[in-house]
């Protein structure tokens, strides 16, 4: 059950669903700064990474017959097979495809793309094959780009867009490390197993929770918190499943003593008023990023 007490030092509350009301009133409509649209550094890293071998293939831009002239470039420069996953926007070296959907285990093919010193006529056939099927090749003979360079840093940035939900974490984490930076007299330790705070800290933990990952734990005296963060604007899981994942680990920590608190936000509990009530009724302690500024989550540390 909501610890009302700590919340009513902050604002005029009576039940748990004044909190709750109060709690959707307070939320933020975004969690984004600039750096959460696009990684650009981790872009420029990994196009220059392959800066060499994205200068060779350049010589299939243009060419009435790419496929004739790749089979001259690895044959050539087999150095170059790690860039070809990338124009097809695939990070992994090795690649398995069903050729038939029909006969799936019969026909699935694995096809390898990490460097090598040299290649045999068949695996040259073998990758040509890939690169034709996959629509490499149509590449520059259909679509007739000018630079494979410039077509590869839209890739990376396409790419790199499948990164923002970690970001949306991440972007949570600097709005919260400031007010934990204001609080004295507590250490915090970041994005640990709980298994690492037994072994390097000889601190007590469930036993079950020994490889789960945290966002932060709290030292405060011979307290221990875990604060869990995330932003919910209402894409995703469901609000019930997020709401039970938070509540299972309050009950898996408190065997232990510690305490924990939830700092969630997000547009998304807008429309979670049921779900956020449940929460509430479950959990002590549930902050978004305004409740936690007024002072609420340096109260609770107090405790």
């Amino acid at each position: 059950m909501a610890n009302l007490s700590v919340y009513q030092k902050f604002y005029k509350l009576n039940t748990t669903d004044e909190l709750v009301k109060k709690f959707q009133e307070t939320l933020m409509l975004s969690n984004k700064t600039y750096s959460y649209f696009v990684d650009w550094g981790k872009v420029k890293e990994h196009v220059q990474k392959y800066d060499y071998e994205i200068n060779i293939l350049n010589y299939l831009v243009g060419v009435p017959d790419p496929r004739i002239k790749l089979k001259e470039i690895i044959e050539k420069n087999p150095e170059v097979l790690p860039v070809l996953p990338l124009i097809i926007a695939v990070r992994d070296l090795g690649i398995s495809v069903i050729e038939d959907p029909s006969k799936p285990s019969e026909t699935l093919k694995e096809f390898n793309f990490e460097k090598k010193d040299k290649l045999s006529n068949g695996e040259i056939e073998t990758i040509l094959s890939f690169c034709d099927k996959a629509g490499i090749l149509n590449l520059f003979s259909g679509f007739k780009i000018k630079n494979l360079k410039d077509f590869l840093l839209g890739v990376e940035t396409g790419i790199d867009t499948n990164a923002r939900k970690n970001r949306s974490g991440e972007a949570m984490e600097t709005l919260v490390d400031p007010i934990l930076n204001t609080i004295k007299g507590i250490t915090v330790i970041k994005q640990k197993t709980f298994g690492f705070l037994e072994d390097k800290h000889k601190i007590k933990i469930p036993e079950r929770l020994r490889n789960r990952k945290f966002d932060y734990v709290v030292i405060a005296k011979t307290k221990y918190f875990n604060i869990e963060v995330n932003y919910y604007d209402g894409q995703g899981s469901k609000p019930q499943e997020i709401v039970d994942s938070y509540t299972n680990r309050k009950k898996e920590l408190g065997s232990e003593n510690w305490i924990f608190i939830w700092l969630t936000d997000g547009v998304g509990w807008k429309q979670g008023t049921h779900q956020m009530t449940n929460a509430f009724n479950d959990m002590e302690y549930i902050l978004n990023i305004d409740f936690a500024r007024k002072g609420i989550l340096q109260e609770i540390l107090k405790i």
